[in-house]
């Protein structure tokens, strides 16, 4: 049975990390020589429930990341999506030289990560282990360093300069994060490697690669799997059934973090009233788009405007 963990469950890991900071109730960062103390506090089925990104540098990670194994060698790292679950048995005892991001589930509702600009239909059949060279790794770590200075100079209190503290500290995860979407696309824009995979489950992928670039082009306006499940002549049940066996999600999960991701920039970032944007997302008044957003988000749409 796993075991959930939430950011406060991580903060042992600031007994054995060469350097440790968290901000608020937002992420943790921490930078650690990999021991059997630490294997030992992943070594039972744990998930997190919000986004984990851990960076090697030296030596070997062994990862189980859903029920699939991972070798993280030296210049690499995966992404972990809330509720994934990890174990990680197996490793040697040589050290090795780790960085780590947990991002908290509260955290990720506040800032605005443009899914479509890493083109998801790239990464179906990809693994999730990136590679990066020496100047990107330079590159990594000074965002994640600015993360952890972030952190331990600014004020966190609940007044005015924390308010202004937690945005840093959003602009530089978002950073972050898309600094690792532009490594992950050039990676696969210059990889001609052509992945030998049986006729069955090369055309499944295919199927949902086509869902999502249909997706990209109609999430606007339509949000009902089964309008999608038509454009691509297959039934609504087959094709929810293929989206799960690649993603871990239904489709009607991806289609809705969509619209909300859009949603959230349009709130965010735009002049728009929620009226004119419940229209632009094809919501019959504003009212209903409302009761959505906030089933989505647990906000009202004003709420998260001013938040």
């Amino acid at each position: 049975m796993k075991n959930v963990l939430k950011l406060s469950d991580i903060e042992p890991l600031s007994t054995i990390s060469e350097v440790f900071s968290h901000s608020q109730q937002d992420y943790i960062f921490s930078h650690f020589i990999f021991r059997d103390k630490l294997r030992s506090k992943f070594d039972e089925v744990v998930s997190f429930d919000g986004l984990s990104v851990i960076m090697v540098i030296k030596g070997n990670l062994c990862l189980s990341i859903n029920s699939e194994k991972f070798t993280l060698e030296p210049n690499t790292l995966v992404i972990l999506r809330p509720n994934d679950v990890l174990t990680a048995p197996g490793n040697e005892d040589e050290p090795a030289d780790i960085y780590t991001l947990f991002l908290s589930s509260r955290f990720l509702k506040g800032i605005n990560f443009d899914v479509n600009i890493i083109r998801p239909s790239r990464f179906i059949d990809s693994s999730p282990v990136l590679h990066f060279n020496r100047s990107q790794k330079k590159l990594l770590l000074n965002y994640l360093m600015l993360l952890h200075n972030c952190a331990i100079s600014n004020d966190s209190g609940p007044n005015q300069l924390g308010v202004i503290s937690r945005s840093i500290g959003r602009n530089l995860v978002v950073s972050f994060l898309y600094q690792i979407a532009y490594i992950r696309e050039k990676e696969l824009t210059t990889d001609s490697t052509v992945l030998d995979l049986p006729a069955q489950r090369t055309r499944k992928l295919n199927y949902v690669h086509d869902f999502l670039k249909i997706l990209e082009q109609y999430y606007r306006q339509e949000r009902n799997v089964a309008f999608y499940a038509d454009k691509l002549c297959i039934s609504s049940k087959y094709l929810s059934m293929l989206v799960r066996e690649a993603t871990g999600h239904s489709a009607a999960t991806i289609i809705d973090r969509y619209v909300i991701t859009e949603a959230k920039n349009m709130l965010r970032y735009s002049a728009d009233t929620i009226q004119q944007i419940a229209y632009k997302l094809n919501f019959p008044n504003q009212s209903a788009f409302g009761k959505y957003f906030k089933h989505m988000t647990g906000q009202s749409p004003t709420t998260f405007r001013i938040g």
